[in-house]
């Protein structure tokens, strides 16, 4: 079970996680990573908002033999982490996307790198691999790595391959301490309820749709995507917004031939992405099929009530507060990273609201 801290004992909490799950973690390197802690949830680069992940581990060779298509280049190496903090600042400069700093620990040496697998938008990326990856946890008792990802500008997840779950909370609010990956695991499942394919292909889709969001909420600063019926015919309540005559199926791109382009995949991924990173909210339906962009809704406050946070947060709320039958779940991200996703549970037919 994942524990959440939160601010008041943070410290102190870190400090016996990485005791509990990285045997002789040098000091040295532990205090500089707590002074550096928040930076690293508000990192930014030319001002862009960047969230940096970071592997620490005894053994990076093992990560590179064991996940596909992945490679590691080793930028620094010190003798000790007294060159931490400028190591961190040279390296969180130059990477993007799904590279990911490692800080492998030697007995007598410490190297600063990046690492990244070179898979498909369809494959599990590295973050996924590694927490995964069944060779490297049947070998977490000879070796040691931590993981740490900021989820947005105020929670901090910290994950080891032995699979224990940290999560650091500086929010002072309770309600934000949901992690990227439980609500996005949740959000793809409904995206997906009613594409009939194969297990492989469906594998597949998930993937596509984790690496797709996994970008949003790393390079967005804000989204709303509402998930729709199959059958979805839209009553008036997204009336505002661009509705594409033919939806974009992702699952028609790969899934019913053996081959496929990648570049094609990944063009239409991009188009998705933008269009999230448009004003208004995108909406997909439970095939996984991306019906409109740009739509807008005019919410009744009286209805919402009081909501803290923008106008994006009140549509996502006035939206979850309409109960139309068809509309299956809302995923709403903050500019500030705040994410929750949340599914409507349709009714039986027959059975109305209860006023």
């Amino acid at each position: 079970m994942e524990e959440v801290v939160f601010f008041d004992n943070a410290k102190e909490n870190v400090i016996k996680f990485f005791e509990n799950e990285f045997e002789n973690f040098p000091p040295l390197l532990m205090s500089h990573f707590l002074n550096k802690f928040n930076d690293i949830l508000n990192w930014s680069e030319e001002d862009q908002k960047i969230k940096p992940k970071i592997l620490f581990t005894d053994n990076i060779e093992l990560f590179t033999k064991h996940i596909p298509k992945s490679h590691a280049l080793t930028i620094f190496e010190d003798v000790d982490a007294t060159m931490f903090n400028s190591r961190l600042k040279s390296i969180l400069a130059i990477i993007k996307n799904e590279w990911c700093l490692f800080i492998d620990i030697k007995e007598n040496k410490i190297c600063y790198g990046i690492i990244m697998s070179f898979t498909s938008i369809k494959d599990r990326n590295l973050l996924q691999t590694i927490s995964e990856n069944s060779t490297i946890k049947d070998k977490a008792s000879n070796i040691h790595a931590v993981l740490a990802m900021p989820n947005n500008f105020f929670t901090m997840h910290l994950h080891s391959i032995k699979g224990n779950d940290l999560t650091i909370n500086f929010s002072l609010d309770k309600s934000k301490s949901n992690t990227f990956s439980s609500e996005i695991r949740d959000f793809v499942k409904c995206t997906f309820s009613k594409l009939r394919t194969t297990q492989r292909k469906l594998q597949d889709m998930k993937n596509l749709y984790l690496n797709i969001f996994t970008n949003v909420m790393n390079n967005v600063n804000g989204a709303i995507c509402v998930i729709v019926d199959k059958d979805y015919k839209d009553n008036g309540i997204f009336q505002d917004g661009i509705w594409l005559t033919e939806p974009i199926s992702f699952s028609k791109l790969f899934t019913q031939s053996k081959s496929y382009s990648e570049e094609k995949l990944q063009a239409f991924a991009d188009l998705f992405i933008n269009m999230l990173n448009f004003d208004g909210i995108t909406i997909i339906d439970n095939q996984g099929r991306l019906r409109a962009f740009n739509v807008f809704v005019e919410p009744n406050l009286k209805k919402v009530g009081y909501i803290v946070g923008g106008a994006r947060k009140r549509a996502a709320y006035y939206i979850l507060s309409s109960k139309k039958r068809d509309i299956v779940g809302v995923y709403f991200q903050s500019h500030e990273g705040e994410v929750f996703f949340q599914e409507l549970k349709q009714k039986n037919k027959g059975e109305t609201n209860k006023s």
